[in-house]
């Protein structure tokens, strides 16, 4: 039965990386705790799965699709991985991916010169930005320099 547990193992990696937990879960799911953590430990000890490795990857792709720091932390913390907000952010640097950019793209979205109602459209953008997992005070940094605010 283990070597079906490490099959399927190898099938789950076969799609995408998985860290460590997630792996577990899908594994014991399917054959129990016991040949989960046989399976978990074999892929672990050859090298196939390295929750560093991806956790760099997840953190760099949800970079690049234009979520922040606090989003992509709570979703790795929900996978069971924790990490600091410096590390995402080193990652930015690294990677030359610039969250102001990303801030500015939908904020240009959100707030228009010649809105009707501008404190609603910066308060909908600042509310959006949060969701997406950036900081309140780097958003209003980032609108306040590129002077939105009429």
């Amino acid at each position: 039965m283990a070597d079906k547990s490490i099959s399927y193992a190898y099938k789950l990696l076969g799609i995408r990386d998985y860290f460590k937990n997630e792996l577990y879960e899908k594994v014991k799911g399917k054959f129990g705790e016991l040949e989960a953590e046989k399976a978990v430990e074999y892929m672990a000890s050859n090298g196939y799965i390295d929750d560093k490795k991806t956790t760099y990857n997840y953190v760099r792709s949800k970079l690049s699709a234009g979520y922040g720091p606090y989003y992509i932390s709570n979703k790795l913390y929900l996978k069971g991985v924790d990490i600091d907000i410096s590390f995402i952010e080193e990652i930015c640097i690294k990677e030359n991916i610039s969250m102001e950019e990303h801030i500015l793209k939908y904020s240009k979205r959100y707030i228009k010169k010649d809105s009707d109602d501008p404190y609603k459209d910066y308060i909908k953008c600042i509310n959006f930005l949060k969701n997406k997992g950036y900081s309140p005070a780097l958003v209003m940094q980032v609108i306040k320099k590129e002077d939105f605010i009429i």
